[in-house]
């Protein structure tokens, strides 16, 4: 390391700062990777939410995906363009159901770079329908 700022060319002193730009790089990444982890957790809990009304109202409907909606705004999670879609409310006491959830999370961190990049991410919930429907 003693090398690196005594050299006479100033060849150590022009590689610490190519260093110092990498590991902001790699910084810069890992924040983006702890922010797409937060991002997939807050619609994971969102999803739960709804899977539950889901459960106890056989399936999904429009009151439903409007509140999805509502607890996407408190979350913070809008500027996703996130999609639901969910088995409709049809279905009898037992049987499955499904909810898919998936949007795109850009990546802020390369943007001084000119790149604009999106990472795909998705969720997919299964449940059991919790009440009977009487026929006829």
């Amino acid at each position: 390391m003693g090398n690196l700022w005594r050299s006479r060319s100033g060849e150590g002193l022009i590689s610490g700062f190519y260093v110092m730009f990498v590991l902001a790089v790699i910084l810069f990444m890992a924040v983006e990777v702890a922010a797409y982890s937060m991002c997939a957790w807050k619609l994971y809990g969102a999803c739960g939410e709804i899977m539950e009304m889901m459960k106890g109202e056989n399936g999904l409907d429009g009151n439903m995906e409007r509140q999805f909606q509502e607890l996407l705004v408190s979350l913070n999670l809008l500027e996703f363009d996130i999609r639901l879609e969910g088995t409709p409310k049809t279905v009898q006491r037992g049987e499955m159901m499904e909810l898919k959830a998936w949007g795109r999370y850009p990546i802020r961190s390369l943007r001084p770079f000119g790149k604009e990049l999106s990472v795909p991410f998705s969720l997919r919930l299964h449940g059991l329908a919790h009440t009977y429907i009487r026929k006829g």
